[in-house]
């Protein structure tokens, strides 16, 4: 029993070495058939060249070409100033006795501001009076006997040119007292004070300003190339900065013919009305001047136009959102809009955003934002 065992396992070992040989075999020839199918796979990929990308559609903004007014402006600065002021310098010197008003204060034309000492020229001015009234005396007894040959015409020269000097002297002593009273010779505001009672009033010094602020003006210069688009009774827009984008009404009241002394430009006043009271003076103001302006004429918004080889060139839209190039000769150009003089017509659909990226002939998005 023993030997028939072992022959069978021989024979069993001699019949699996063959197919274990065939197996390997079978694998070898599968992996060289993958090997040789992916050299070939990227002999083919090179040979065909890269995969061509999906071309993006461009998106573009639009707007009408349409008529309308368009100008261009040039602005100019000043300052508001009010319709007259006056700096008020006493005329006498002294202490100050009263003040009647104070800053803020609305005054009328000869009403009382401050009072100085006039004690010693009261006494002046009595003593003036006096002798006028001593020499008026003299002059009328003299007159009448000269009248009546009584007297020499030398006597009665010298008591009528007594009395001619004391009327003077009399005249002179009683402005130097009215000086002390010092009035306002405009109506308007108190827009400073420099005095109080106790203090010394001097002619070298301010020591109140009076503004009439019922109306407002700006005085401003502008230059050559401006001065010739201007006349008395144009209407101008006025901004003031500080009280926000609102445009105020101004008129031109003056230009000057001539420059400024030691200077190139020409004056110009311009007054300004405000209902509102806003405006006070001192603020800044900017006027905008139009220099050029053309009404209902073709227009486009600025950022539409762009340069292309050197020449304008706006891109309209046609069928399918097919973009064209157009080259326009532009006149007016205000920042905001531009004025085509041709290459448009009115109602073409302009490509406002975007015309910098888009292919003549190919279709584009249109935002509707």
């Amino acid at each position: 029993m023993k030997e028939v065992t072992e022959n069978n396992q021989v024979e069993k070992i001699t019949e699996t070495k063959p197919k274990k040989k065939k197996t390997n075999k079978i694998i070898t020839i599968v992996v060289a058939a993958l090997v040789i199918g992916l050299v070939i796979f990227r002999i083919a990929s090179s040979m065909a060249g890269p995969e061509p990308e999906q071309e993006s559609i461009v998106t573009v903004k639009t707007a009408l070409a349409e008529k309308m007014s368009i100008n261009t402006t040039s602005p100019i600065t000043g300052r508001v100033e009010p319709i007259d002021e006056v700096s008020i310098i006493p005329l006498a010197s002294g202490k100050i006795t009263a003040v009647y008003a104070d800053i803020g204060d609305k005054v009328s034309k000869g009403a009382t501001l401050f009072q100085i000492d006039g004690t010693q020229l009261s006494t002046t001015y009595n003593q003036a009076k006096e002798g006028l009234n001593v020499a008026k005396s003299s002059y009328d007894r003299l007159s009448a006997l000269y009248k009546e040959g009584a007297v020499a015409y030398q006597d009665y020269e010298k008591a009528q040119s007594a009395y001619l000097n004391a009327q003077q002297t009399l005249t002179a002593a009683s402005d130097a007292l009215g000086n002390c009273t010092v009035t306002s010779p405009i109506n308007g505001y108190i827009t400073s004070k420099q005095v109080e009672v106790g203090g010394i009033a001097s002619p070298a010094a301010p020591a109140m300003t009076v503004a009439d602020v019922s109306k407002l003006q700006i005085n401003t210069n502008v230059a050559e190339y401006i001065v010739n688009d201007l006349k008395v009774g144009d209407t101008v827009d006025v901004y003031i900065a500080s009280l926000g984008k609102q445009a105020y009404k101004g008129v031109i009241d003056a230009i000057s013919p001539a420059p400024a002394s030691g200077n190139l430009t020409y004056p110009v006043k311009i007054s300004i009305s405000d209902n509102t009271g806003a405006i006070k003076a001192g603020m800044f103001a900017e006027i905008r001047i139009i220099s050029e302006e053309k009404n209902n004429t073709l227009c486009v918004p600025s950022d539409s136009v762009i340069m292309k080889e050197g020449t304008a060139v706006v891109v309209t839209l046609g069928k399918g959102n097919t973009p064209k190039y157009n080259k326009v000769k532009t006149g007016i150009d205000n920042g905001d809009y531009v004025e085509i003089l041709s290459g448009l017509k009115e109602g073409d659909t302009i490509v406002i955003s975007g015309q910098q990226y888009v292919t003549e002939g190919t279709p584009v998005h249109v935002s509707k934002k």
